[in-house]
């Protein structure tokens, strides 16, 4: 299922994780070598259905940053790591679950600087699928702000069905009251040890529009966030460490 946003302290605390991943900036060869990293991620998110049942039948994620995927659901598996804007889409309900997930231009994300607005405007086609399972940073992958989909739904079980080809429109509006968070300290495992500074900011949004054939639809309690992170390593994490290969 997909997750909002946990206010401060929480969100911070997460974002320690996997702060060897990809370099955007700095030296250093990507997750697992020593050097100076630097990440950046902005990030906007919808579920659409009934808050109080738990019962979401439409949740959208859309991040820009460096992404990270696996081949395959299996340690040590090739993975592909790139720049670019991700859109991923569950639809579920009792007895169904499909998942869709696309590497879409980076101009159908559009983001305000203030995060006070966003929009994503994109008809996701079978040639824009991802090139793996996603990976997030609370299994090991990059620096960002969502927890592990790896199937789509982030749980065990039979993978649901692909969605391909889908149009998504939809507008996010703020609140007009911006959450600013930043935290520092050290990530250990074994003998690697990383020092990270890192900045979180989202404001709650009422996102609405069109995903698919799910039309009219309205989430008072949408997100748009931005995170950025700084991380010192000095040596690689061991395998134990690592259990994903990157």
């Amino acid at each position: 299922m997909i997750k909002r946003f946990l206010p401060i302290a929480g969100v911070c605390g997460l974002l320690s994780v996997a702060l060897a991943g990809t370099a955007a900036a700095g030296g250093g060869g990507g997750y697992g070598g020593p050097g100076h990293f630097q990440f950046s991620d902005t990030t906007a998110y919808a579920t659409f259905g009934d808050p109080s049942s738990g019962d979401y039948l439409t949740g959208i994620y859309v991040d820009r940053g460096q992404l990270s995927f696996k081949l395959k659901r299996t340690p040590g598996a090739p993975v592909v790591e790139k720049p670019g804007t991700l859109l991923s889409v569950n639809e579920y309900s009792a007895t169904t679950s499909e998942y869709g997930c696309w590497v879409i231009p980076d101009s159908a994300f559009v983001v305000a600087n203030d995060l006070s607005s966003a929009s994503v405007n994109v008809h996701a086609t079978a040639d824009m699928v991802c090139p793996g399972f996603y990976v997030g940073s609370a299994t090991g992958g990059k620096p960002g702000l969502q927890s592990s989909i790896g199937y789509g739904g982030g749980g065990g079980g039979e993978p649901p069905t692909l969605i391909t080809d889908i149009v998504v429109n939809l507008t996010w509006t703020g609140s007009g009251a911006l959450w600013k968070n930043s935290n520092s300290g050290t990530s250990k495992c074994g003998s690697y040890t990383a020092s990270f500074h890192g900045t979180f900011d989202y404001e709650y949004s009422t996102a609405t529009g069109a995903v698919g054939d799910v039309t009219g639809s309205s989430d008072p309690f949408a997100q748009v966030g931005r995170n950025s992170q700084d991380s010192n390593a000095a040596s690689s994490p061991s395998g134990a460490c690592n259990p994903f290969g990157f």
